[in-house]
């Protein structure tokens, strides 16, 4: 129990929440009668078929309320208790899913379902090394424990380990046919491995169980079997031409890389973007370069204004990268945001996203202004000099690159590597529940332009120091947005953005294959820390 005073300490200091009740003390009062006995058994049966009729149907708020009314009657009532943190679980609510299933423990410490949940909620709320040790105690205590497989194979699924990713999943779905999260966890394995069809399949069964209630994500589904039935059969993201190539870009106004490119064998200008899973096309650029609408469905969820947007999937025949070639890419096609009076920075055509990078060891070279692609992606990123930092990366369900980012030598959060965005960003959430509000910058307001649209009167948020590993960059300003729409669909919390205004001081080389990211600066405005006292800043 120990480990689980530790955890339950981490999310006390790490969480803001409304705590749900805690167990009844049992109140000395007269036996019950047979008659009342009778009476208070029929209405916890009762109580127990509202709560599980509200969850199948989705409507999770009911169903913690159904259960609360059962512990009210019956304070020891540990399979309400569970079906509670369930609950709450579904509802993305996951620090009343913890307490909950801590105080089963309490009652019960070898209860293995308990364990996955407080694992699945500490992997959902970005906590993932210490989800480890709670699933490896649920599958211990129970080698059937369907949700602790489940929460297994988003681990595997975010570090990379794709077929281990999709054989959990598939485990996790035999033991509980009902859970539509495991189908999604075998349809976004499946799709990120290019079979196309069996995510297509997986899509296809999570409508068949998934509640009617969610019409938005049901949507956005039937949008995603439409486009993967299209692409199955095709050689998608297939790479030709010189096994290495240079690129030269032009940083802009904006600190976004902008490159020349070939798209349908016509000059175009793209971003080079790692904060974008997928490759993206303005609506302009589509119909100038007959970029073929192949799917729709749903809206996708972005930063700025509203953060959503229509999804239109699109297929460029041919992207041609300096002197590579990729043929048949799959892409977003959206309207592109700008100011009235923008810069021609903020004009071009495209972003590539990680979908055509990781096909390549990539490397932004932000001192000599050059991107490199080789096809050597089996190649570890190695520490070519004394400057240069390996990291270690975990992708979201949506692809994109997170990194633990260390705010101001106390706060460890995850935060999206992403080349597209001009500036470092901290979440809402983040700034609320570390208690930076008095950092922020008094009287300073900016609009920014996102994928969502255009948000005004943003705040900045002074940062003393951010460190990645051991380099560390000393007095930034981050933007302060919601970063609700991004963690809807990124599977684990993400509280920052690494954007143009700390990338621009490295060589940053990505390996998708083995997860890794090479950080070399080239400038003074990022100090390497000595071991040693990096050590002491973590104590």
């Amino acid at each position: 129990m120990k480990h689980a005073t530790a955890v339950a300490l981490l999310f006390a200091l790490a969480l803001t929440f409304i705590a749900p009740p805690l167990i009844f003390a049992a109140s000395e009062q007269s036996p019950l009668t047979k008659a009342e006995q009778k009476k208070r058994d029929a209405e916890l049966e009762k109580l127990g078929k509202t709560a599980r009729k509200a969850f199948r149907k989705g409507y999770y708020p009911d169903a913690v309320k159904a259960y609360q009314a059962i512990l009210h009657l019956d304070p020891t009532n540990i399979a309400a208790r569970l079906g509670a943190s369930y609950a709450y679980y579904k509802g993305l609510d996951y620090k009343s899913c913890f307490d909950l299933a801590t105080e089963v423990l309490k009652l019960d410490s070898t209860n293995a379902r308990a364990h996955a949940l407080i694992g699945a909620s500490l992997l959902r709320s970005g906590f993932i090394v210490a989800a480890i040790p709670e699933l490896n105690q649920a599958f211990k205590l129970n080698p059937k424990e369907a949700l602790a497989y489940g929460a297994a194979a988003e681990i595997d699924y975010y570090e990379g380990r794709c077929d281990q990713s999709i054989a959990k999943a598939f485990r996790a779905i035999s033991l509980d046919s009902s859970e539509e999260d495991f189908l999604i966890t075998i349809a976004r394995a499946s799709s990120r491995i290019e079979l196309y069809d069996q995510a297509a399949e997986a899509y296809e069964r999570f409508l068949t169980v998934a509640p009617e209630t969610d019409k938005e994500r049901r949507d956005r589904i039937s949008g995603l079997i439409e486009f993967y039935r299209k692409l199955a059969g095709l050689r998608v993201h297939e790479v030709s031409g010189s096994k290495t190539s240079q690129v030269p870009f032009e940083l802009g106004n904006d600190r976004r890389p902008y490159i020349n490119v070939k798209m349908n064998g016509r000059d175009a200008i793209f971003v080079v973007d790692t904060g974008s899973g997928f490759t993206v096309i303005s609506k302009e650029a589509a119909k100038k370069f007959k970029v073929p609408e192949i799917a729709h469905g749903g809206h996708s969820q972005g930063v700025g204004g509203s953060g959503k947007f229509p999804i239109v999937y699109g297929l460029v025949n041919t992207l041609q990268l300096g002197e590579v070639k990729v043929r048949s890419v799959p892409c977003f096609i959206r309207p592109f945001h700008s100011l009235n009076n923008s810069a021609a920075d903020v004009q071009a055509d495209g972003f590539i996203g990680l979908s055509v990078l990781s096909r390549f060891l990539t490397e932004l070279d932000y001192q000599s202004n050059v991107m490199r692609l080789s096809q050597d992606i089996d190649q570890s990123v190695v520490a070519t000099s004394p400057d240069m930092t390996v990291v270690p990366f975990r992708t979201t369900q949506n692809g994109l690159i997170s990194i633990e980012t260390e705010l101001d030598g106390k706060n460890t959060i995850n935060a999206i590597l992403d080349s597209g965005a001009s500036s470092t960003v901290i979440s809402t959430h983040a700034v609320d529940r570390l208690n930076l509000r008095e950092q922020i910058i008094k009287g300073q307001k900016v609009r920014v332009i996102g994928a969502g649209g255009i948000s005004d009167n943003v705040e900045l948020l002074f940062i003393k120091n951010c460190r990645v590993a051991d380099l560390r960059q000393d007095n930034l300003r981050a933007l302060v947005l919601d970063f609700s729409a991004i963690n809807e669909t990124s599977g684990f919390e993400q509280s920052g953005i690494l954007g143009g205004d700390f990338l621009r001081h490295f060589s940053v080389t990505i390996n998708f294959a083995k997860a890794q990211v090479g950080l070399k600066p080239h400038t003074t405005s990022i100090k390497k820390i000595p071991a040693e006292t990096k050590n002491q800043a973590l104590n």
